[in-house]
């Protein structure tokens, strides 16, 4: 019997939100009062987005650890797909910017 919370597709959205939630709140630290943002708008913010994007990938941890502690190997997987996904985004980006 699968358990409860136990499917792929609840892990692949876990991994997806919580690097983008981490992602999110750490642009807002950095640039909340940073006035390089008004005069160089998105390209400076382009630069920096595949550090920042590449850190908050590391936020999968905690998700990860979690769902295999409670043996729930489909989320586990999920967890890993979603985090192999946005490693493969941020390979393109640093290619590409």
């Amino acid at each position: 019997m699968q358990k409860k919370y136990d499917k792929l597709l609840l892990g692949f959205i876990i991994g997806l939100l919580i690097p983008l939630i981490v992602f999110a709140i750490a642009i807002y630290i950095r640039y909340k009062s940073s006035p390089q943002m008004q005069y160089l708008g998105i390209k400076y913010l382009i630069t920096f987005t595949p550090k920042f994007l590449s850190l908050s990938v590391c936020a999968n941890l905690l998700p990860f650890y979690i769902f295999l502690k409670t043996n729930r190997m489909a989320s586990v997987r999920g967890v890993l797909t979603a985090t192999f996904s946005l490693a493969l985004f941020v390979l393109i980006l640093f290619i590409i910017v």
